[in-house]
């Protein structure tokens, strides 16, 4: 993935910052937080990086422009230097709720008289409490995923 915090020069900036402007207002109304990473707002990106030889970006370098535009809002006061978005590394947590039907190879060690009898033993008896047994192998068979959601986002900090 590109860094594209080294891409570009403050003019450069500027004058991407007023393209996306002027394009999310024509188009849309404005840019709106709550709707990044719609489809529309991508493509509207993408129009006018091209002509900045970006082409193809991936799904991580749309978030550079939408910060860009969240962290300028002043862009047009030429006094002020334009904070350019720094791309970082991240660990995410997500939290999966699943249902998941699970067979489990139990392995006890009993005293019989014949691999027959000891197995009719077993099935007929109601002391036999197979889960007392070590587990030997486990193997998900199927697993249907009920929710999930982010859990928290946390920067991998620098060494």
């Amino acid at each position: 993935m590109r860094d594209l915090s080294t891409q570009f020069t403050d003019k450069m900036l500027r004058k991407v910052l007023s393209q996306l402007e002027s394009e999310f207002m024509g188009e849309f109304g404005g840019y709106s937080i709550n709707n990044r990473y719609e489809e529309y707002q991508c493509d509207a990106i993408d129009g006018i990086v091209k002509y900045y030889g970006l082409h193809d970006l991936e799904w991580e370098e749309y978030g550079f422009f939408f910060q860009l535009m969240e962290l300028n809002p002043d862009y047009r006061d030429e006094n002020k230097q334009i904070k350019v978005p720094k791309l970082g590394m991240y660990d995410v947590y997500y939290n999966s709720e699943e249902r998941q039907w699970v067979t489990y190879t139990y392995k006890q060690r009993v005293y019989g008289y014949g691999e027959d009898i000891v197995r009719d033993q077993l099935n007929n008896s109601v002391d036999f409490a197979y889960y007392d047994g070590e587990i030997v192998n486990e193997s998900i068979d199927d697993s249907e995923v009920i929710d999930g959601r982010i859990d928290y986002v946390e920067e991998v900090k620098k060494r």
